[in-house]
């Protein structure tokens, strides 16, 4: 009697087991996946993004008046950082603000070519 109980309490603890370790993995997995997209910090990212989507739109308006249809992205511009923002917001800035003014630029300049 006594050796089914033990066995019915070592089957529910590693079922209980089990199911941390996969809640666990799990909950890591999805905070990392917010990592992958922004870097370290959101904000810098969200930031970067929107200063970069307003220059881009700005650089490809004035492409499509100048030049048209022709193909004239170089270089992306290199963001100014100021020396009080951590290592990490700089980081997760100039992705957020490349990625920004790539997609206002060929947004831009896609419908300059309509």
């Amino acid at each position: 009697m006594k050796t089914k109980r033990f066995d019915r309490s070592k089957k529910t603890l590693a079922i209980l087991l089990l199911l941390s370790f996969v809640l666990s993995v799990t909950a890591a997995l999805g905070s990392a996946d917010d990592n992958i997209n922004y870097g370290k910090s959101k904000d810098g990212y969200e930031d970067g993004h929107s200063k970069g989507y307003e220059d881009g739109k700005i650089q490809g308006q004035n492409d499509c008046e100048q030049y048209g249809g022709t193909e004239v992205l170089n270089k992306i511009p290199t963001p100014v950082n100021q020396l009080s923002w951590t290592k990490d917001y700089i980081e997760s800035y100039n992705k957020g603000y490349k990625d920004g003014y790539l997609d206002s630029y060929s947004k831009s300049r896609y419908e300059c070519l309509k």
